[in-house]
Order: structure tokens, then sequence, then C-alpha cells
């Protein structure tokens, strides 16, 4: 009996160590577990942190200088949609075909008070204006761009083909040369459904790197607190070749300026809505031909913070533009 009870015992001791062994097992893969999510965390974060709605950043260059965004979407909880702080440039959305703007073959000059030829003929008012269809827009061709030389569909957006024959960029290098190569490969490709024009009969697709704003996609500059209207940067105004800046808006007293949106006037073929400057209190034009090439360019691009760190921003907001920007709100 004796020798039973012993082994009983043994027995017992040894389902104990097993039982310590086993929990001290548990804990340590419990330990390693919590060791490693915290590490990657920790790793994730020095990628890139995800900002805030409304939230000003640094990303890419262009003319030399930092660009400033703001961030007026997010997305998947890594992927924010940003949007340039003030206009970067000014230039025509697309040439006119003709190569001369408001002009045909012959000579025939479209310019007019009264309704012309060209107001009537939808396919005319393409050739002698510029098309508003935004897949195949310059300017969505030059945004798109990191080359040094872009190479545009039919005449590009040549200097004689403008409105006043100022600002041609078809010598431009693409907007994206000013980016680099772990900026651009941050940038996330957007599925971008835009209104047809009166010649398209129906919505375009297109697939965009950097892109322009459709005027539904403005209530997201609403919702992060961000100014729908804004000023041009330094760098813009110096090399704009037009004095429109202050004909329109500095001779009218506002700082804010016109900047193109990327939807056509539904019942033309050469007009694009623009981002009015703030004298009046519309929000919207569309008597803008896509040839006028002194109109500001506001771009916007998708990126995903997990490919890069995006650095605070210094916001330069104008209390004038905000509150005239909220008083149209």
């Amino acid at each position: 009996m004796h020798i039973l009870h012993s082994d009983k015992n043994n027995i017992t001791d040894k389902r104990k160590k097993a039982l310590e062994i086993i929990e001290m097992i548990v804990v340590v893969v419990i330990c390693m577990i919590m060791y490693f999510h915290e590490k990657g965390v920790s790793a994730q974060n020095s990628v890139g942190t995800v900002p805030a709605l409304g939230d000003s950043v640094v990303f890419g260059t262009y003319l030399g200088e930092p660009i400033e965004w703001r961030v007026i979407r997010v997305e998947n909880d890594a992927e924010v949609v940003l949007i340039a702080e003030k206009i970067l440039t000014m230039k025509a959305f697309n040439a006119a075909e003709s190569g001369k703007f408001n002009y045909d073959d012959s000579g025939n000059c479209y310019w007019s008070v009264d309704e012309t030829e060209a107001d009537r003929d939808l396919n005319l008012q393409v050739y002698v204006r510029g098309s508003s269809r935004w897949a195949d827009s310059d300017i969505r061709e030059w945004l798109n761009s990191d080359k040094e030389n872009v190479i545009y569909d039919g005449i590009g957006p040549v200097m004689s083909a403008m409105s006043a024959q100022k600002n041609g960029y078809v010598n431009e290098p693409g907007f994206l040369n000013g980016f680099t190569e772990q900026e651009k490969k941050a940038i996330v490709p957007t599925e971008n459904v835009t209104k047809g024009n009166a010649l398209d009969g129906g919505e375009v697709h297109s697939t965009d790197l950097v892109y322009l704003l459709s005027q539904d996609e403005l209530s997201w500059l609403t919702e992060a607190d961000v100014n729908i209207r804004t000023k041009p940067t330094a760098q813009a105004l110096e090399q704009d070749q037009t004095s429109w800046y202050n004909l329109f808006s500095l001779e009218l007293g506002v700082d804010a300026y016109y900047w193109w949106l990327r939807e056509p006037v539904p019942d033309m073929a050469s007009n694009c809505y623009i981002v009015d400057n703030g004298y009046t209190s519309n929000l919207l034009r569309d008597d803008k031909p896509v040839g006028l090439e002194g109109i500001g360019v506001r771009p916007a691009v998708k990126v995903d913070t997990t490919k890069i760190t995006l650095s605070c921003g210094k916001t330069q907001g104008n209390d004038a533009i905000e509150q005239e920007a909220s008083d149209v709100q």
C-alpha cells in the first residue's frame, strides 16, 4: 500500500510539473505575441501616421518648392486624398485643336458678343476653343506625367492655341517630375467617373494619379473644414504670363482666384466649371472655355500612408478667404 501511495504522489508531482511547464509556455507565447504586435504597430507608425481630416502636409515639389496639401478624405484607414492648399499654376485645361484659339483653318474668327457659329456647332466649338472632356485633356496628361518631355495627343498645349497666346506648357516637364520615386510609388491610382459634355452622351471614366475635383467632390473640402476658395502661390504668380489675377481678383479687392474643376458644363462642349473668386456670392462659374490659359490649377491626389511619411506642413490660411468660403457654404 505504501508503494502504491508513493506512485500516486509521483504521478501527481509529474502532472503539477507538466501543468507548470504548460503555463510557462502559454505565458511565453502570449508575451511573444504581444511583443511582435507592438513591434509591428511601431514599425507601421514609423512609416507614416495617418493624418486627420483638414491636416496640412508636405508632399512632392513643383517649381522647385515643396507642395503644401490639405487632407480632405481618409479611405481604408491608410489612404488619404489631398488637395493643394493653394493654386499651383495657371494653365489652360485644353488647347484649341485648330492651333489658334477661336479661329478655324480658313482664318475665320468666332469672337463676338453675339452667338456665333461655334456656339451652335459643338464640333466646331471643340475645334476652335478646345474640348472639355477631362479624360482627353492636356491638363490631365500634364498632371499625370513624370517625364521631362510630355507626349501629348494632338497639338498639345502650345502657346498659339491659348486664348491670349500665353502660358503654353507643351515644353514644361510633367507635374510629377518634381516627385521622388518613393513619393510616386505612394500615389494610389484613382478611378474617376466624370460627367460628360454635350458631345459625350454619358459619363466618362478615367484612371488618374493626379486629378482635378468634380463639383460633387467639393463637399469633401467642406467636411474637412478646408477652404474652397484659395489664392495662387508666389511661384504660380511668377510663372504666369497673364495679368488676369490682378485684373479679376486684386483690383476687385479679393485675394482668392478662379481654379478649374474637371467637370464640363453639360450643354456645351468647350466649357468646364471653375470655382469663382468670391467677388460675387456664386461658388461656381460656367462661362469659361477650356482654352483660357490664366485659370488656376489646384490638383488632388490619393496617397498610401503605409508607404511614405507625410510631414506636417504650415497652413497659410487667409482670414478673408475663409470668411468668404464659409459665407457661401
